[in-house]
């Protein structure tokens, strides 16, 4: 029976993520998984020529070779186990759930806010302040878009709650409560 991707990466990140923080190089082993992610993400074909049994076994190992090159040894074992149980394709779905288990652990959380026009960098900051306080984080890290029909105020969505400060939604409550 084979495993579903989200189960595989929740099953390698938590017992990495356990290892890292028992051995105190948590810090140094999240910003080694940021940098491995980025290189998978910039080469979208490398987890699938790791996987691809139609290359030799020598391509494939030389493919490994500067990943595990540049890696220290837990992040290496990582690298080294997904590739020997077949599970290169998973390594990004691992390293996602293991920053989610950081950020649980450091009290972070992302969150998109919308807004009428474009947020100032003092305004965003704002927003994240008061944001970190109302849901109890130690940090916000907010992504911002914007939208003309929100015509005032702001919505902010993280994970399955959303705050709808906006005039649109003001108006639309108001009409309903004429309409009434």
């Amino acid at each position: 029976m084979s495993l579903n991707r989200a189960t595989v990466a929740k099953r390698y990140s938590k017992a990495l993520f356990e290892l890292l923080s028992e051995k105190d190089q948590l810090e140094s082993g999240y910003t080694e998984l940021e940098e491995l992610r980025r290189i998978f993400q910039d080469n979208p074909q490398l987890s699938t020529m790791l996987s691809d049994a139609s290359l030799q076994v020598a391509e494939r190992e030389a493919l490994l070779q500067p990943l595990l090159k540049q890696a220290s040894p837990y992040i290496k074992n990582l690298i080294q186990m997904a590739y020997d149980y077949g599970r290169m394709e998973n390594l990004v779905d691992i390293i996602d759930a293991f920053q989610k288990l950081y950020d649980d652990a450091h009290d972070t959380v992302y969150a998109e806010v919308t807004t009428a026009v474009a947020l100032t960098a003092e305004q965003k900051s704002q927003i994240e302040t008061v944001y970190a306080k109302r849901v109890g984080a130690k940090k916000v890290i907010l992504s911002s878009k914007v939208d003309p029909a929100v015509i005032g105020g702001v919505i902010i969505k993280a994970a399955d709650t959303v705050l709808d400060g906006s005039l649109r939604t003001k108006i639309n409550r108001l009409r309903q409560q004429l309409l009434a």
